[in-house]
């Protein structure tokens, strides 16, 4: 018999939202979880699965979007395994309690919600412009803490942990935590070092949609003792990385994919093996297995017979612009076919309005002395100056000829 899917549109984590989700599971529904600007050709028909569970959308591990189907075994896998970690770490799951600031459409957003339920721990929602509003964001959480004198997690993604690094407030929210999850591949290694100056009991972390999140994750001690990867994988989790330097997943817990007409498909394939979209390496110490993840394969290229890391080399590049205060908001990584090397890059650079000439021509010069730093499959091709979608062929003209001599 097939099961009606019952369709939730969440804003973002409200806690009415968060009272139906639960209220659904508990009355043995699939629900599928969608977000209010989500769009679709097209509507799930009644599903050929018995169990109660929720569809999530995912990225997929070829970046194309795919509907996720969990059940709530599933769930409750991750989240039990999640919490078995914590308490190695000497955490009272029932003495928690979770702050989710990360939308409930979302499988990094709805765990959260899961966990508390399987953890029998507090739960309380924080809405985006909370996250804005750092003093308001500090003072309640202060009064929380002062009354609960509870331990305090969260999960963050990292344009939130920069946005509340920036100012004082921020920075004593994050350190009334005892664990902050944050995805870590995308984090710069100054913010990370930021974090350990201020003593922020960060764990970088891995998961995916197809995997009901959590795969790895790092011991705030380890963090601030400046070990940075992704953190050790779950007991429950079997990791190996194949000849194309993916990351490929074997748990119990990797949902199947619901097609446009219902149509149920593993996502693993016939040996239990999933492959995810991710470029990583795996290491072991201390009789444990840890990751580290380096990006998605699909923003990688292949230079001279060596892989160059594309989001590496912009954050690279971004943490040199910071470090000299360069005038430039921000910047694109472009893959180009080269007979020679097989594969570069260029660099297309988003200055400031109004910045002048001679600063601009100054700018590039230290970026190209920067490069040249770089191991030679890593240099980049060209430097593209780009104002408002339109190249400024002039401009770098002057450049190219040694014309200005700012």
């Amino acid at each position: 018999m097939n099961n009606k899917i019952k369709e939730i549109t969440v804003k973002h984590n409200d806690d009415l939202s968060s009272e139906l989700i639960l209220q659904c599971l508990k009355e043995k529904k699939i629900i599928q979880l969608k977000s209010n600007f989500y769009i679709s050709n097209y509507r799930l028909s009644p599903i050929n699965l018995q169990s109660p569970g929720v569809i999530i959308n995912s990225s997929g591990s070829k970046n194309v979007p795919k509907h996720c189907y969990h059940s709530v075994a599933n769930l409750n896998q991750s989240a039990n395994y999640c919490g078995k970690w914590l308490e190695e770490q000497d955490f009272d799951l029932s003495n928690i309690i979770i702050f989710n600031t990360l939308p409930l459409f979302h499988i990094s957003g709805f765990m959260p919600l899961w966990r508390s339920k399987i953890w029998e721990c507090e739960y309380i929602n924080i809405s985006p412009k909370m996250i804005r509003e750092s003093k308001y964001l500090l003072e309640k959480t202060l009064i929380i803490k002062g009354k609960s004198r509870k331990i305090l997690i969260t999960s963050l993604v990292p344009t939130q942990l920069y946005r509340l690094l920036l100012n004082k407030e921020g920075v004593n929210w994050l350190n009334l935590f005892d664990l902050i999850w944050v995805g870590g591949a995308s984090i710069s290694k100054n913010i990370l070092k930021k974090c350990i100056q201020e003593k922020i009991n960060l764990s970088p972390c891995y998961g995916a949609t197809e995997t009901a999140a959590m795969i790895s994750s790092l011991k705030p001690r380890e963090f601030l003792n400046g070990n940075l990867n992704d953190g050790e994988i779950l007991e429950d989790i079997n990791v190996r990385i194949n000849k194309k330097n993916l990351i490929e997943i074997r748990t119990e817990r990797i949902g199947q994919e619901v097609s446009q007409f219902s149509k149920i498909k593993d996502f693993k394939n016939k040996d239990g093996w999933w492959e995810s979209g991710d470029i990583g390496k795996k290491f072991r110490k201390n009789n444990k297995e840890y990751l580290i993840v380096y990006g998605r394969v699909d923003n990688t290229i292949n230079s001279g017979g060596e892989i160059v890391f594309l989001d590496l080399i912009k954050q690279r590049l971004m943490d040199f612009i910071n470090k000299k205060n360069l005038p430039i908001e921000h910047l694109k990584l472009e893959k180009l076919n080269d007979i020679t090397w097989g594969q570069r890059y260029r660099i297309l650079l988003y200055f400031k309005e109004n910045t002048e000439n001679k600063i601009l021509f100054r700018s590039i010069k230290k970026l190209e002395d920067f490069s040249d730093t770089f191991q030679k499959f890593e240099k980049p091709f060209d430097w593209i100056v780009n104002e408002k979608e339109i190249y400024s062929d002039n401009l770098m003209k002057d450049w190219k000829s040694k014309k200005y001599k700012g």
